[in-house]
C-alpha cells in the first residue's frame, strides 16, 4: 500500500467558520487536558525519586492507551459538550500530547506546554464520516464543506471510485492567511512495488544550495543539470511587511483592531511563501523525474542564519523545503535522495583533482585549485554541486575511486593526473586514515582516505 496526501483549500461560510473553529477549540482543550495530566504524572515521578524510591517501583509515564481510559472516565465530568465533536477530534489530540512526551523522554523535545488559543494555529483531525465528492469533501459531525477547484483532488477521486484508494483521515486547519485547509490523507493501492520501480536514466546529481543561486545542479564531471534562480519572494515584499508589522506593533493587545492587522500580515507571508513554493515544486518534480540519485549537503541553517547579513537572503530561499520535496518525490519515482555529511568540504574541494583548500571566502566566486599541477577552474556553485554527485557515486560505490581500489599509491597505476572529484572520500564503513583535513565549516574532521 501507498500512502498520499492532497491538500484542498476550504470554501467556508461564517457559520461553518465558527463550527471549524469550536472543533478546534476542543482538540485544544483535550491537549490542555492530557498535558495536565502528563503534567502530575512527572511531578508524582519527581516525588518518588526524591523519597528514595527506586526507579522500577515509581510510577509509570502516561501512554496514550492510558491518557484515553483516563478522557474515557472523565469526559462526561470535564467535557459534557463532546458529543457536538467527533471522537477522534479528541483522540487525535491525546496522541499527540503522548507523542510529545515521549519525545521530551527521549530527549528531542521540550516538555510540552499548555496550548492558548492566541498563539496556536486552529486545526483538528477527524477519521469517520468521510466523503469526498466533486467540489465539496465531508466532515464527521461537521457536514460538507465547500472546496475551491484542485487538479490534485480531481485525481484522488478517480482513484476512489475505482476502489484503488481509501480515505485515511481528514485535516483541517486555518493558516496565516485566514483562509481554511483541508489535508486528506489516503492509502491507495501499489500495482508495482517500490522495489520493483525502474529508477529514472539520469545520471547521479549533486545539488548544492546557496544564495546567489537558490540550487545548482551539476554531474560529478561539472556539467549543469539546472538552476534554480534565488527567490526573493519575501524580500521584494519586506517593506510592505514591514509596514503591516508597525500596525500590529501600534494596535492595543486583545483588540478587533490587532486581530484584523495580524491577520493583515499574515496574509502577506502567505503570500510570499505561495510564491515560493510555487518555483520549488516544479523544479524538485522535474529533478526527481529525470535523476535516478539526487545528492543533497546536510547543512546547518540555524548557524547559517546567524550571520545578519545573509540571514534574510538565506531564509528566503527554502532550503529545508527543497530537501523534503527531493525526500518524498525522489521515491515516488522510484530514486533515492543521499545526503552528504555536515563537514565533507564540498566548496573547498577541487572537483578534478580532490584537493581541499584550506579557506574560501564567500565573495570569492570562482574557484581556483589551490595545486599548481591541476590549475582547475570553475564557478564556485558549480564545483559545490559537482562534488556532492562524486559523493553520491562513491557512496553507491560506481566511482572510479572505488573500482580502481588500491590504485593510488606512490609509482602505482594513479600516478596520472586524472582522479575522481571525491578525492577519495569512501563511506563511514571504511577504515579511516590519519590524516586530518577541515571541514566546510573550518572545524577538522578526519578525511577517510581509500585503502
Amino acid at each position: 500500500m501507498g500512502h498520499g496526501a492532497v491538500r484542498v483549500r476550504l470554501d467556508v461560510t461564517d457559520v461553518q467558520a465558527g463550527m471549524l473553529l469550536r472543533a478546534a477549540g476542543a482538540r485544544r482543550f483535550a491537549w490542555n487536558w492530557a498535558v495536565a495530566r502528563i503534567k502530575a504524572n512527572a511531578d508524582q515521578w519527581q516525588a518518588e525519586a526524591s523519597y528514595g524510591v527506586e526507579k522500577p517501583d515509581r510510577v509509570r509515564p502516561l501512554s496514550y492507551f492510558t491518557l484515553g481510559k483516563l478522557w474515557t472516565a472523565e469526559r462526561p465530568g470535564v467535557a459534557p459538550w463532546a458529543g457536538e465533536h467527533s471522537t477522534w477530534t479528541f483522540r487525535y489530540a491525546l496522541r499527540d500530547a503522548a507523542n510529545a512526551h515521549q519525545a521530551f523522554l527521549a530527549g528531542q523535545r521540550r516538555f510540552p506546554r499548555f496550548k492558548a488559543r492566541h498563539r496556536d494555529r486552529a486545526r483538528f483531525t477527524v477519521r469517520d464520516g468521510l466523503a469526498l465528492e466533486a467540489g465539496r469533501v465531508r466532515l464527521a459531525k461537521y457536514g460538507w464543506v465547500r472546496i475551491a477547484a484542485c487538479p490534485q483532488q480531481a485525481k484522488l477521486r478517480r482513484l476512489l471510485r475505482r476502489g484503488h484508494a481509501t480515505v485515511q483521515h481528514v485535516t483541517v486547519s486555518r493558516h496565516s492567511d485566514g483562509r481554511w485547509y483541508a489535508t486528506v490523507n489516503y492509502t491507495r493501492e501499489v500495482r508495482i512495488p517500490a522495489e520493483q520501480h525502474a529508477p529514472p536514466a539520469g545520471p547521479v546529481v549533486g545539488v548544492d544550495r546557496g544564495v546567489k543561486t537558490a540550487a545548482v545542479v551539476a554531474t560529478a564531471d561539472g556539467q549543469v543539470a539546472a538552476q534554480l534562480p534565488a527567490s526573493r519572494a519575501l524580500r521584494d515584499r519586506l517593506r510592505h511587511v514591514k509596514h503591516l508589522q508597525r500596525a500590529v506593533s501600534r494596535a492595543q493587545r486583545g483588540s478587533a483592531n490587532r486581530r484584523k492587522a495580524v491577520a493583515r500580515l499574515g496574509r502577506a507571508h502567505a503570500k510570499a511563501a505561495s510564491v515560493r513554493a510555487d518555483a520549488l515544486h516544479p523544479f524538485t518534480a522535474t529533478l526527481a523525474r529525470e535523476h535516478g540519485v539526487v545528492v543533497v549537503e546536510d547543512l546547518t541553517t540555524k548557524n547559517l542564519m546567524a550571520n545578519r547579513s545573509l540571514a534574510a537572503a538565506i531564509g528566503d530561499q527554502g532550503w529545508a523545503e527543497l530537501a523534503r520535496q527531493l525526500a518524498y518525490k525522489a521515491a515516488r519515482h522510484g530514486g533515492q535522495l543521499i545526503v552528504a555529511d555536515r563537514w565533507f568540504a564540498s566548496s573547498k574541494t577541487c572537483s578534478a583533482c580532490g584537493a581541499v583548500r584550506p579557506k574560501l571566502t564567500l565573495a570569492e566566486r570562482t574557484f581556483h585549485c589551490g595545486d599548481e599541477s591541476c590549475g582547475h577552474v570553475a564557478d564556485r556553485d558549480v564545483n559545490a554541486a559537482a562534488n556532492l554527485a562524486a559523493w553520491g557515486e562513491h557512496t553507491l560505490g560506481i566511482c572510479p575511486c572505488v573500482t580502481r581500489a588500491g590504485d593510488r599509491h606512490p609509482g602505482g597505476p594513479s600516478a596520472e593526473p586524472v582522479r575522481h572529484a571525491c578525492g577519495g572520500w569512501v563511506s563511514a564503513a571504511a577504515v579511516p586514515v590519519a590524516a586530518v583535513l577541515p571541514g566546510e565549516a573550518g572545524t577538522s574532521r578526519p578525511r577517510l582516505g581509500v585503502a
